[in-house]
Formats: C-alpha cells, sequence, structure tokens
C-alpha cells in the first residue's frame, strides 16, 4: 500500500516534512511544485488584465489634468472681466448707445405692437366666438382692445386705421353680449357655463354683480314673453315654464356666491398674465408685449363683486318671480285662450301642472302656492268660459226652430213617410238592419225633415255638452302623486293637491256646467212659449190645419230634446205649460170636424121612428146595450184624425187633454139633440150658434167653424152632402107644410134613453179620474137621468152596460183609450 502524501498545511515547520519516510517526501515535493506552477500561471493571468486597466486609469488622470487646467484659466479670465470698474464702464457705454440709437425707434416700436395686437384683438374674439371658444376669455380681449384704442385714441396724432379697428370691435362685441344673452336664454346651460357668461358680462359691460343679476332676469323674462307668444299648441308655454323655474334654482344656487368668487378671480391677476391669451397668435404677445408699457401689462379689471348680498338676491328674485310669473300667466291665459277642445284643454292642464310639480323642488325661496293657485285659475276661467259660450249656444237650437216655423211649407214640412210606404217596404235589407231600424222609427214618430233638422242642432249641442261632461269626469279620476312636502305641520289639508285639482276645480266646473245648462234651458223654454203665443193666436185663422201641424212640429220637437236631456241637467225644472197649450191646440182641431159630424148626424135622426138599435135592447124593461151609430161614428172619426196627426203626439197628457175637450164639446152637443128641441120651422137647430153661424162647442174655444177637410173624413163629409141633399129633395116633394111633425112621446123617451146610453158610453170613453166627477157632461148626464125618471136599477144596468161595451171596444179607438 502506498504511503499517503501528508499535506504541508498541516505542519508547523519545515522540519516537520522530512519526519516522514523519502517516498512520502519526495510526493509532498511534486505535489508543492505543481502547486507553485499552478499559481505562477493565475498570477501572470491577473497582471496581465490589471495592467490594461492601470494604463486607461493614467490615461483618464492625464486628462482631467489638462481640463482643470483650462477651468482656472477660464475662472481666472472671468475674474479679471467682472471687476466693478470695468463693469460700470460698460454700463455707461451702453446707456451711451441707447441714447444714441434706441429712442428714435421705441415710439415707432410701441405704435407697431400697439396697432398689431389691437388689430388681432377682434380676429381673436370672431375665432372664439365661431369655434364655441371661452366667452369670458373673448371678453378679456374685448377689455384688453378697449385700453389699447384709449392709449391710441389719447395720441397727438391717432392713426387712420382707429376708427375702423373701432367699428369692428364694437360689431365683436354686439355679438359677444349677443353670445352671452342666448347663453342665458338656454335651458340646457351648466353652472359653469353661466357663472362664465355672467363674468363675460360683467367684463364686456363693467357691470357689477347686482346689474348681472338684473341682466340675467330682464333675459329670461324677455324670451318667457316671446315663448308664450308661439303657435305650437302650448310648446312654447312649457319652455316658459322651464324657464321659470329655471331662472329661479339658478339664482338661488349661483347668487351671489359663485358669482362673486369667481368675479373676484378676475382681479387676481393682470389680464395679460392669463396663459390662454398669450397663446392666441392673432395677439402675438410673445413679441408685442414688451412694447406695450407697463399700464396695459399690469391692468387689472375694476368691477365690484361684493355689492350683492343674500338679502338682496333673494329680494330681487322675489320681485323679478312675481313679475315673470304674472307674464307667464298673462302668455298662458292668451294661449289657452285659442284652445276650444276642453280635451286638449285638460290635458295641456295635466302636462302643465305635472311640469311645476316634477320641478317645484328646485323653486323653493317662492311663494309656490301662488303659483299654483295662477295656473288652476287660468285654467278654471278657460274652463268656465268655453262652458259659457257652449251653453249659450243652445240658442241656435231655438233660432232654428223659429226659422223652420217661418219657411215652413204646407204639404212638404209636415210629410213623413208611412209604414206602409212602397218605399219602406220594398226596402233591401242588404243595407242593413240599422237602416230599416232607423226608418222605421222616422215613420213611427213623427220625425219629418223640420224635426231632423231641429234635432240636428240640438243633438250638435248635446255632444259638445257631453264632451264637457267628459272632460269633467276625467279631471275628477285624474290621481296626482302625493308629495309629502305638499304636507307638512303647517299647511291646511284644503292644500292638498288631489282636494284642490281633483275635487275642487272638477266640482267648480260641474256647478258651472249645471247653472248655465238650466239658464240656458230656461232660454228656451221662454223661446217655446213665445212660439207657442204665436201659434194661439193664429189658430183662430186656421182652416187648413197648418197651425194644428206647426204646433206638432214644436211638440216633437221638445219630446226628442226632453227624452235626451245631459247628465248635467239632473232635476230639469220642465215648464210644461207651452206644451199644454200646444196639445190643446192640436186636440181643438182634432175635434173640430168629428163634433160638427155628430151634430148633423144627430139632427138626420129626427126624421126616424125611434133608435137605430131599438131591436138590440135587451132586458126587463128592454134597455140599450149598443151606442147609437153616430157615437160609435164620432169615436171612429176622432181616432182617425188623431192618426191622422201621428200616433207619436197622444201621450197620456195629450189624451187627457183631448178627453177634457171632448168632454166640454159633447156636453152641449148632448144636451140639445133633437128630440129635446121639438119642432122647428123647416130647420132643424144643431146647437147653440152665435151671431156668424158659428157652433160654440165649449167655453174654452172648441169651434166647429170652417170648412177644411181631414182626409180621413172625406168620405164621411161627401155622405153628410148628399143626405143633405135627399132632405132637400124630400122637402120639396112634400105637402109644401114647412113643418115636420116631431116623435111620439114613446118615440121620444126611447131616443132620450138611447141618449143616455149615448152619454155613459161617452163618460167611459173619455174618462180621465177624478177630474170629470162633477164636469158638464156629468151634468147633463144626471139632468137626463132625472127627466127619465128610471128606477136607479136600471139606470146601473145601463150603465154598467156602457161599461162592457166599451171594455169590448176600446181596441177600435187605442188612440183614445
Amino acid at each position: 500500500m502506498a504511503t499517503e502524501a501528508p499535506d504541508p498545511k498541516a505542519f508547523q515547520s519545515w522540519e516537520d516534512a522530512f519526519q516522514y519516510p523519502i517516498p512520502a517526501v519526495r510526493g509532498m515535493e511534486r505535489q508543492l511544485r505543481n502547486n507553485i506552477e499552478s499559481n505562477r500561471e493565475k498570477l501572470r493571468s491577473l497582471v496581465g488584465t490589471s495592467y490594461r486597466d492601470l494604463l486607461g486609469t493614467a490615461e483618464t488622470i492625464l486628462e482631467m489634468d489638462s481640463q482643470m487646467q483650462n477651468v482656472e484659466t477660464y475662472l481666472r479670465n472671468m475674474g479679471m472681466r467682472c471687476n466693478s470698474r470695468v463693469l460700470e464702464r460698460k454700463a455707461a457705454n451702453l446707456g451711451a448707445w441707447n441714447n444714441v440709437i434706441n429712442v428714435r425707434d421705441k415710439e415707432r416700436y410701441v405704435l407697431a405692437s400697439h396697432l398689431a395686437v389691437l388689430r388681432g384683438c377682434p380676429e381673436a374674439i370672431s375665432r372664439l366666438m365661431k369655434g364655441g371658444g371661452s366667452l369670458l376669455q373673448a371678453a378679456k380681449i374685448l377689455v384688453i382692445s378697449r385700453l389699447l384704442h384709449k392709449k391710441l385714441s389719447h395720441r397727438t396724432d391717432p392713426p387712420p386705421y382707429l376708427e375702423i379697428l373701432r367699428n369692428r370691435l364694437a360689431v365683436q362685441r354686439r355679438k359677444l353680449l349677443a353670445r352671452v344673452d342666448r347663453r342665458f336664454k338656454s335651458l340646457d346651460a351648466s353652472d359653469f357655463a353661466l357663472v362664465e357668461a355672467m363674468c363675460a358680462f360683467s367684463l364686456a359691460t363693467s357691470s357689477s354683480a347686482t346689474d348681472v343679476l338684473r341682466h340675467l332676469h330682464r333675459v329670461r323674462q324677455s324670451i318667457m314673453l316671446e315663448l308664450g307668444k308661439e303657435e305650437d299648441s302650448g310648446g312654447g308655454i312649457f319652455k316658459s315654464l322651464r324657464f321659470f323655474i329655471k331662472t329661479v334654482r339658478d339664482c338661488q344656487v349661483l347668487v351671489p356666491s359663485q358669482l362673486a368668487r369667481a368675479m373676484e378671480g378676475l382681479k387676481a391677476t393682470p389680464l395679460l398674465q392669463d396663459p390662454d391669451l398669450r397663446l392666441l397668435m392673432e395677439l402675438n404677445l410673445d413679441i408685442h408685449q414688451r412694447w406695450l408699457g407697463e399700464e396695459i401689462n399690469s391692468f387689472i379689471p375694476y368691477i365690484r363683486h361684493d355689492d350683492l348680498q343674500k338679502p338682496d338676491a333673494t329680494r330681487l328674485l322675489k320681485q323679478w318671480a312675481k313679475s315673470a310669473f304674472s307674464t307667464f300667466r298673462e302668455n298662458l291665459r292668451d294661449i289657452i285662450g285659442k284652445i276650444s277642445d276642453p280635451a286638449v284643454l285638460a290635458d295641456l292642464r295635466q302636462e302643465m301642472l305635472e311640469l311645476w310639480f316634477s320641478k317645484q323642488g328646485q323653486s323653493i325661496g317662492t311663494d309656490t302656492s301662488e303659483v299654483l293657485e295662477g295656473i288652476r285659475d287660468a285654467f278654471n276661467n278657460r274652463f268656465q268660459v268655453l262652458v259659457h259660450q257652449h251653453c249659450s249656444s243652445l240658442s241656435n237650437v231655438a233660432s232654428t226652430i223659429e226659422s223652420l216655423l217661418e219657411h215652413w211649407e204646407t204639404g212638404v214640412s209636415d210629410a213623413c213617410p208611412s209604414l206602409w210606404d212602397n218605399a219602406i217596404t220594398t226596402m233591401d235589407v242588404k243595407s242593413g238592419i240599422k237602416t230599416l231600424r232607423e226608418t222605421l222609427s222616422i215613420s213611427f214618430s213623427g220625425k219629418s225633415q223640420p224635426v231632423r233638422a231641429a234635432f240636428m242642432a240640438y243633438a250638435k249641442w248635446l255632444d259638445g255638452t257631453r264632451d264637457l261632461e267628459s272632460t269633467i269626469q276625467t279631471l275628477r279620476e285624474k290621481r296626482w302623486a302625493d308629495d309629502l312636502d305638499d304636507i307638512d305641520e303647517e299647511d291646511d289639508l284644503l292644500e292638498n293637491k288631489q282636494i284642490l285639482l281633483s275635487e275642487d276645480d272638477p266640482r267648480l266646473l260641474q256647478d258651472t256646467l249645471q247653472n248655465d245648462i238650466q239658464q240656458n234651458f230656461y232660454l228656451l223654454q221662454i223661446k217655446m212659449h213665445a212660439l207657442t203665443d204665436d201659434l194661439r193666436v193664429a189658430f183662430e185663422d186656421d182652416n187648413d190645419g197648418t197651425t194644428a201641424h206647426r204646433a206638432c212640429f214644436l211638440l216633437r220637437v221638445w219630446r226628442e230634446i226632453t227624452h235626451q236631456l245631459p247628465s248635467s241637467y239632473p232635476n230639469p225644472d220642465r215648464d210644461t205649460a207651452f206644451v199644454r197649450t200646444l196639445q190643446s191646440q192640436v186636440s181643438m182641431h182634432v175635434l173640430r170636424q168629428p163634433l160638427l159630424r155628430l151634430d148633423k148626424r144627430a139632427s138626420k135622426s129626427l126624421g126616424q121612428t125611434g133608435p137605430q138599435a131599438r131591436v138590440l135592447w135587451e132586458g126587463d124593461p128592454q134597455l140599450p146595450v149598443l151606442p147609437s151609430p153616430y157615437a160609435f161614428r164620432l169615436l171612429l172619426d176622432i181616432v182617425r184624425a188623431m192618426a191622422g196627426f201621428g200616433a207619436d203626439l197622444w201621450n197620456p197628457l195629450a189624451v187627457a187633454i183631448l178627453k177634457r175637450r171632448l168632454r166640454d164639446g159633447l156636453a152641449p152637443l148632448m144636451g140639445n139633440l133633437p128630440e129635446a128641441r121639438g119642432r122647428s120651422n123647416g130647420h132643424v137647430s144643431t146647437a147653440t150658434e152665435s151671431e156668424d153661424g158659428d157652433v160654440d162647442l165649449a167655453e174654452e174655444g172648441t169651434d166647429p167653424r170652417g170648412s177644411s177637410e181631414q182626409q180621413d173624413g172625406e168620405a164621411e163629409d161627401d155622405e153628410m152632402r148628399n143626405d143633405e141633399q135627399q132632405d132637400r129633395i124630400q122637402g120639396t116633394n112634400g105637402s109644401g107644410s114647412n113643418e115636420r111633425e116631431g116623435p111620439s112621446e114613446d118615440v121620444a123617451r126611447e131616443m132620450r134613453i138611447q141618449r143616455l146610453f149615448d152619454v155613459h158610453y161617452f163618460q167611459q170613453a173619455t174618462s180621465i179620474g177624478d177630474a170629470d166627477a162633477d164636469d158638464a157632461l156629468h151634468r147633463i148626464e144626471s139632468a137626463i137621468e132625472k127627466g127619465l125618471e128610471l128606477p136607479s136599477a136600471d139606470v146601473k144596468r145601463m150603465r154598467k152596460g156602457a161599461e162592457a161595451y166599451w171594455k169590448r171596444t176600446e181596441l177600435l179607438f187605442a188612440l183614445l183609450a
């Protein structure tokens, strides 16, 4: 095993190396030699690299030494040149040069700079406004131009170009102020833009804060006045209200705090120190500013920014708000004064109030209740005017009725299609059931062309009334959003907008509408009374039934009106006096011919041997069970005459009036029948005759005179004329005596009994309740009963027989029944 070489690093001295065997020492020697050689190579490599660095460092030291020497030389020269006596000498030389060389050019340079900057001011202002630049910056340029113009105008020889520049600046000033006003008139302008415009106006006009505020108020009120006159269905008035609200809000927010701070900031630094102005290429201040002079370079505008305090601003705002709202209210009245549609007016009212309520919170400091009351009063007054105008137009209905009566054409105006006309029976139902129904309604209700024309005038008025009622109902049903600010501890409950706008206002309009309808219907009734009086006078000379047909026209028109009354007329005071008068006139005309025929037929029965229906008497004793033919024919004639005027006219009131007139007309006739009058000299008196030969049918004027004949009674009139001719022939062929033998006592009694039955029958046919208990016909009945001296049982049997016969035949006289 080879002996390991010892480690030399562990030896304490050189002698320790020889304590090992020789081979070990030899190995240690070789190891040391190898280490020495390796370290020698490392050292050689290290020394070579550091040498190169050392050479570079030496070169740097040499360069630094050279530079230090140069610096020392320069400092030495500078020290020599900074000698105070040398500097004083140079300053004196420079001053001498300026006095000699530069003085003659300075004034020229100043004038050129002033003119150059002044000429650039209008161009700079124009470019700023065209490009939408800052109004405040334009105002600052205007102030500088004003200074330059003043400076140049005070020269002994002002430039001729100066006047042209002044005119150009005046034009730009007007444009600037117009741009400021345009910003004041903008609803979208921000607070910053408004403050900037206010400061620009203050600089351009040298105005204080109070003047600026007053100008803002004046501009806003002028734009409100302009907007209020726009013809755009209320759009301008909405903008006017928005300007009112915005002005109140802007003045509360911006004045005086923000405006005062902004105006105070304008006085913090000279105008030409503004960096934005120094950058304007039109002015070239980097070249010309040194020649403008200290007065212009250091100019600070003097504007009062502290003359407006909070109480003063509040007072001015209240004064303006009062005046501006008065302008707004007048404009609102003018706008809504041109609106005649109540629905459009209601929509405008709703939009206006909703706009006010939505912006009401921005109007703190003003009397909001006064604004609300002003808007309500304006709309309520217009609504009331519309109600008055519409309700007064009911007079057009009266005018239409009067005109139709004045232009009445007999046979044309009263023509009405019959239910059995060919035009109706052959109508093509393919046109729709509505057309057929309308045609049948016109025919059945007697709606002639004049009636339809009068009703169309009323229907037009009624449609307008219903529109008003619908609008009022819409106002009543509107629900306004509750706002907790509307009711506080100091407010009365009546100030709740729901109560004011949805209850009080509709109630006011509803009361106005009801009162106006009541008043105008009263005037219409007065007009109907006047027309009825005119017809009553004309009826005295009516021989062809024209007046009666006019009366029917008035009755039908009034019936159509009263059947379709507006709901705002819930308890109408219907004065029916003229209706009864008209019905009485028609009844008189209906009864005239039938009663005249009754008198003639009764006179004809004088030559008979007894009652025509004597063989049909029944019972023990035998009593009549049928009325006389003339009695039956009388009722038929009356019903035919009633149907000739139209079945629609004969309501219960009209029938009752006709029955009363009929009873009054029957009484004198039934009391003077032939069997009671005895013989006469060749002539049988028919009724009480007046001096001119007219037959007096009743105290109220039922007059059978006149030769007009109803279409339904022409056959009966022909028959009566034939009978009269036959009577005259028989009288000629007789014994020559002018006297006729009257009926025997038995026949006369039987005729009186028959007459009593006829009276009972007439009593049944003309019964109108308790009103006929003690009239003339009832007295005639009592007189006949007393004259016959019949047992009460027989009288009672006859009365029951007449009642039974009437029940069997009353359907034949449906209109009369």
